[in-house]
């Protein structure tokens, strides 16, 4: 079973209780907020019009895609994370479909529009699949995406500052460093759910994906902490308008490195560049 098949299973089983968790918490709202401004600087600057959204989770993003008259199709590996996002999105401009990673050139192209203009993976969901499936992704995208597409890809970094010294203060020094792995670190969901996930720095992943080029890299939760930290926030309200304030003032790719997630977006290469 890959690593994003127990993704899968692991997150049907936290589906429910997921916006709880991280969509509707002030810092989940925060991190995805700064998401919606670099993208639609992107959507702004881009003649887009089709998109395809892997990891669609619960629905939010793809709600918030077809809101900018975009014509999206929301996939997950997670049934249940798909009947949310299907239920979400009633009566907009969005197919949804079960599907992994790894099959969106087998599923996406038979049932849905393809070649897609934009290909977005929001909030680590490239995270579940290791290095070498990345590779296979990069070819099983030369189906799927136009040959001017762009992804816009938000993935956990190999450092998080604030992780680190949360759990350094934790006095767990094994948690704290898990990201520097080069293996698969077991990352905790909920209290009973842990998924397989390999952490990226931004060139660590764009070097797996050579049909494509980097153009802009942006820190998403370099001020802003990870969500687990939301319950300590919520009665500091003030710091977190604060941490809100620096954020927006520090958009620069310097900081994506060491930031929760970053905001990679990449452009397919020519087929001269590919050579």
């Amino acid at each position: 079973m890959s690593g994003e098949q127990k993704s899968s299973r692991a997150f049907d089983a936290v589906a429910a209780d997921y916006d709880l968790s991280f969509s509707d918490t002030a810092i989940g709202l925060a991190q995805r907020n700064r998401v919606w401004y670099f993208l639609g600087r992107l959507l702004h600057d881009r003649k887009i019009s089709t998109v395809l959204e892997c990891n669609c989770g619960t629905g939010v993003d793809a709600r918030w895609l077809a809101s900018q008259g975009l014509k999206v199709t929301a996939t997950d590996a997670s049934p249940e994370m798909v009947s949310i996002t299907r239920t979400r999105t009633e009566g907009l401009d969005v197919q949804t479909a079960v599907c992994t990673l790894q099959g969106i050139h087998r599923d996406v192209v038979v049932s849905h529009s393809a070649p897609y203009d934009l290909l977005f993976s929001d909030f680590g969901g490239l995270n579940c699949l290791s290095p070498g499936e990345i590779r296979q992704w990069n070819n099983d995208l030369r189906s799927v995406m136009a040959p001017d597409a762009g992804l816009a890809l938000v993935v956990m970094s190999r450092f998080s500052w604030w992780e680190t010294l949360y759990f350094l203060l934790k006095r767990k020094p094994k948690t704290a460093f898990r990201r520097w792995s080069r293996k698969a670190v077991h990352a905790r969901l909920d209290a009973h759910t842990t998924i397989p996930t390999w952490y990226y720095g931004p060139r660590e992943l764009s070097a797996l994906l050579p049909d494509f080029q980097v153009k802009k890299c942006y820190p998403i939760g370099f001020w802003l902490p990870p969500s687990y930290l939301d319950p300590f926030f919520q009665h500091k309200k003030a710091w977190l308008h604060v941490l809100k304030w620096l954020e927006k003032k520090s958009a620069t790719g310097l900081l994506a490195p060491a930031a929760d997630h970053y905001f990679l977006w990449l452009e397919r290469k020519s087929a001269k560049q590919a050579e």
